[in-house]
């Protein structure tokens, strides 16, 4: 009798069947691996989620922030634009109040040259008659010679008829009288040429018919002497030219109100009533003036006495 084979896999017929090659511990053991991968898996993705949520709310948070920060950015340059309108409209302003300053300077300028063009003319008016007032002089002169003349050849020829020489003699002198006064007129009207610096101050001198006397006012208020009277300055505007001058002279005081520079002002000095000038040619800051005096040289010839 043969016996079966050992390497045969099959059982024998009418044997039991053979039992799982995988033991039940081993299945258990993977059945708690499978669940575990499972309560694994949704704890995984629990946290996921959760870590998912932080994150869409940090999100959400910055997108906020930058909201927050878009509208203040937004306010600010709305409140700088609002201040360059304000900026802007006070330039606007200010060159406006700028424009009107300048109209007025202009203003001023024009006249300030209409009144030297007007000076000008006036000066140069004062030259002319100047020279017509000189004319005049040198004809009186003349004449004054010519009856001189005649007197002498009348007497020279008419020894015997002395009650009518003296006569004429009188009438002579008479004559004499009324030239010596046009003189006088004529001198004085030579005398109103004002010096406006110091070379024409001297071109005055050298005519030799008045005296000189130059001088400076350092303080307002405050009488200064120049010669036999006093001058003192109470108001000045150095950007106008204009001052105020009170003069004490005799026992008086004469007001002398809104002058301006290089302006004679004339006034009668003493008994003889002698004619004195003061002319002022500058103004500066701090009430300084400076000018001259003029005096008549020959006192009883420039006499004009209240009794004329």
């Amino acid at each position: 009798m043969s016996s079966p084979s050992m390497g045969s896999g099959l059982s024998p017929k009418g044997a039991a069947p053979e039992k799982s090659l995988i033991p039940e511990s081993v299945k258990i053991v993977l059945l708690v691996v499978l669940l575990l991968a499972v309560v694994y898996l949704f704890y995984s993705a629990s946290q996921t989620q959760q870590q998912m949520s932080t994150q869409f709310a940090k999100v959400t948070g910055d997108i906020k922030a930058l909201q927050e920060s878009g509208t203040a950015m937004e306010n600010k340059h709305a409140a700088d634009v609002e201040g360059l309108k304000n900026e802007i409209a006070q330039a606007q302003t200010a060159v406006g109040s700028t424009q009107d300053e300048l109209k007025k300077t202009a203003q001023q300028i024009r006249a300030e040259g209409q009144k030297t063009k007007t000076e000008l003319a006036q000066t140069i008016s004062t030259k002319a008659d100047t020279t017509i007032v000189q004319q005049q002089v040198d004809a009186a002169k003349a004449e004054a010679n010519t009856k001189i003349g005649q007197v002498s050849t009348e007497v020279g020829g008419v020894k015997t008829e002395v009650g009518t020489v003296r006569t004429d003699l009188a009438t002579t002198k008479r004559d004499l009288e009324g030239t010596q006064r046009q003189l006088i007129d004529v001198r004085d009207t030579l005398n109103a040429a004002v010096a406006k610096n110091a070379a024409e101050l001297a071109a005055l001198r050298r005519k030799g018919e008045r005296d000189y006397f130059e001088f400076e006012i350092a303080k307002k208020n405050v009488a200064t002497k120049v010669q036999d009277i006093q001058l003192m300055i109470t108001k000045t505007d150095q950007k106008k030219g204009k001052f105020n001058l009170t003069i004490l002279v005799d026992d008086s005081k004469l007001e002398k109100k809104d002058r301006t520079i290089n302006e004679p002002i004339q006034f009668l000095v003493g008994q003889s009533r002698l004619r004195y000038e003061v002319v002022i040619n500058w103004v500066q800051a701090k009430d300084r003036v400076g000018g001259y005096l003029s005096i008549p040289k020959d006192k009883e010839l420039s006499a004009e006495r209240a009794t004329k």
